[in-house]
C-alpha cells in the first residue's frame, strides 16, 4: 500500500482514537453526519447512513482506520466493525447461488449471503470450489470492511489465489480496452498467471498504454467483488520525491456542514489539476516564482497525492 499522507502525517492503515464530538442533519436533505475530532483536533465528517448499526453516540472514543487520503488529500476513516474484523473468518446465512459480473466484466459464481445485520452480501467463488448444497451457511472471510460493508472471498482462496502482496510491485501485461460498467472504457491488464484486473481509461489515458505493454503496478486493496486493485507506476513522479508544480490558484472547498477550507490548486507535468492541502497560512501565498515545490505522498488514479515540502 502507498504511503500516503495528509497535512496531519497520517497514513492509510494507520488505526486511531477519534473522539464524536456532534451529529448533524444537512437540511433539505436526507444526509446526516457525525463530526469527528482526531488526536491533533481536527475536524472529520462519517456519513451516518453507512454505520447505522454501529450504536454510535456524541461523546464516545471511536477507533477508526485510515482507510483511503484521495488525490486532494482529503482523508476518510473507516470505523472500527462492532462485530466483524478484517483478516477472519465467521459464519454467514446462505441466501442463494448466482452469476455476476466482476470488475473485468467476466461472468463468476456468486453466493449472495447475509451478515448480522441482514445486510446481503456478495462472495465471490472459485470454479473448483464444492459447497455442501444441504447447508444453509457457509464460511467467508472478511478482507476488507469499506463504508461498513464486508468484502468477502471464500477462506480456501483468500480473495486471491496468486502469489502476490498488497502494497509490492508487479508487473502487467496491457492486452486490450474493454466497455464495462454503464459501457465506460477500461484497460484490461492480465499478470504472469493470467488473472486479469482493470483500470479507467479516462483515468490513465496520458499514461500512452498500448495493447502488449509492460506496466510495473502496486497492489493497492481489494475491490467490491473481493478481486485485487493495482495503481501504476506514474510516468513522471515517484513517491517519497520533491518536484517543482506550477501554481495555479487557491481555492475554498466547502465541506457537506458548510464550511469552507483554503486548497492550493496545482498543474503537474501532464498538464493535470492537483489540489494540495496544508495547515499552514504562510503556504497559501502566491510564490514569485510561480512554482511550489510539493512531495509525492502517492498515486492514486493516475494523479499525484501531494504535500508542500
Amino acid at each position: 500500500m502507498e504511503n500516503n499522507k495528509n497535512q496531519y502525517k497520517f497514513s492509510e492503515g494507520d488505526i486511531l482514537n477519534f473522539k464524536v464530538t456532534g451529529y448533524k442533519e444537512i437540511p433539505g436533505t436526507e444526509e446526516s453526519f457525525y463530526i469527528l475530532e482526531n488526536p491533533f483536533g481536527g475536524k472529520h465528517l462519517l456519513r451516518a447512513i453507512h454505520y447505522k448499526n454501529y450504536g454510535l453516540k456524541v461523546g464516545q472514543l471511536l477507533t477508526c482506520k485510515i482507510d483511503k487520503i484521495n488525490c486532494s488529500g482529503k482523508i476518510y476513516l473507516e470505523p472500527e466493525n462492532p462485530v466483524y474484523k478484517e483478516g477472519l473468518i465467521y459464519d454467514f446465512e446462505l441466501v442463494m447461488e448466482t452469476e455476476q459480473q466482476n470488475s473485468v466484466g467476466e461472468w463468476e459464481r456468486v453466493a449472495i449471503v447475509k451478515d448480522v445485520f441482514n445486510n446481503e452480501i456478495p462472495c465471490s467463488l472459485p470454479d473448483n470450489f464444492y459447497r455442501n448444497i444441504d447447508s444453509n451457511s457457509m464460511q467467508c472471510k472478511v478482507l476488507r470492511i469499506k463504508k461498513g460493508v464486508l468484502y468477502l472471498a471464500v477462506p480456501e482462496q483468500n480473495g486471491n489465489s496468486r502469489n502476490i502482496t498488497i502494497g509490492e510491485k508487479y508487473w502487467f501485461k496491457v492486452v486490450g480496452v474493454k466497455p464495462l460498467h454503464d459501457n465506460i472504457d477500461y484497460y484490461i491488464l492480465e499478470d504472469s498467471e493470467g488473472n486479469r484486473y482493470s483500470l479507467k481509461k479516462d483515468m490513465y489515458v496520458h499514461y500512452g498504454f498500448d495493447a502488449g505493454s509492460e506496466v510495473r503496478c502496486t497492489i493497492t486493496k481489494y475491490n467490491t467483488d473481493g478481486h485485487l486493485k493495482i495503481e501504476p507506476d506514474h510516468p513522471c513522479y515517484e513517491t517519497g520525491k520533491t518536484y517543482d508544480f506550477k501554481y495555479l490558484y487557491t481555492e475554498e472547498d466547502e465541506n457537506p456542514l458548510g464550511e469552507n477550507h483554503k486548497v492550493i490548486v496545482v498543474e503537474d507535468a501532464l498538464g493535470i489539476e492537483t489540489k494540495v492541502r496544508s495547515l499552514n497560512s504562510n503556504d497559501f501565498k502566491v510564490p514569485e516564482s510561480g512554482y511550489i515545490k510539493c512531495l509525492v505522498e502517492g498515486i492514486r488514479k493516475g494523479k499525484a497525492i501531494l504535500s508542500i515540502a
